[in-house]
């Protein structure tokens, strides 16, 4: 499986060369996230939305019409999407929405992808990943992750009526829950503290886990599943 992160670059207004568009991930020639319009202009035979904020979908205001089924976790008015409950085959590949916690108006979801005997995980921005879910993800070759807050916790809120938290996990939090079951743990989706000195961030992010196991993307960032990436 051929993977492009497309871009890298968080819902925030600071960018740098290398990081500059926002959520996107090819993997083959189906799409993940499509933060950024011209994304279609690599033709995917579908597009699959974590959730419906800007970064992820820059079609939200707008009247545009996708041109392949465009799967989501939840209805959006005026446009057509798929609401994405089970497995879908596409473009030889199984797509099973992994339900997450993340922000407190919109449904989000990641997407575990298996293909050739291969498994990734998208996440999307994430909080927390349902525990009844958690028994699908051991043995993955790979997982793309966010990269908002780099502090362990990372910006937790909680709805004053209902408790329900909502917000971003840190990245130590992330690299401890996954590298224990992947291989690879790619971060993207990156927060502004991230461009007050990139060398020394993408040195801080890496040296969270083993000699090669945490890698940060740039935008247009190759990999390729089945070689040592």
């Amino acid at each position: 499986m051929r993977i492009e992160i497309l871009g890298t670059r968080g819902h925030i207004e600071v960018s740098a060369p290398g990081h500059e568009l926002h959520s996107g991930v090819l993997m083959d020639d189906v799409l993940f996230d499509l933060g950024e319009r011209h994304y279609l202009d690599r033709s995917p035979r579908a597009v699959f939305i974590t959730h419906f904020h800007e970064d992820h979908a820059f079609f939200l205001n707008e009247d545009v019409d996708i041109g392949v089924p465009v799967y989501a976790p939840e209805r959006l008015a005026g446009h057509k999407v798929k609401v994405i409950r089970s497995t879908v085959e596409v473009d030889g590949m199984s797509v099973t929405p992994v339900p997450t916690n993340h922000s407190e108006k919109v449904r989000s979801c990641g997407y575990l992808v298996e293909k050739d005997m291969q498994r990734v995980l998208y996440t999307g921005d994430l909080l927390s990943i349902q525990r009844r879910y958690r028994d699908r993800l051991p043995d993955l070759d790979l997982v793309i992750t966010e990269g908002s807050f780099i502090r362990r916790g990372g910006l937790v809120r909680r709805d004053p009526e209902t408790g329900r938290p909502h917000g971003h996990t840190g990245i130590p939090d992330l690299v401890s829950f996954f590298s224990p079951i992947a291989r690879r743990v790619v971060i993207t989706h990156l927060g502004s503290w991230f461009f007050h000195d990139i060398p020394a961030a993408v040195q801080k992010i890496e040296s969270l886990g083993l000699e090669g196991q945490v890698i940060v993307a740039e935008d247009g960032t190759v990999l390729e599943l089945g070689s040592d990436i």
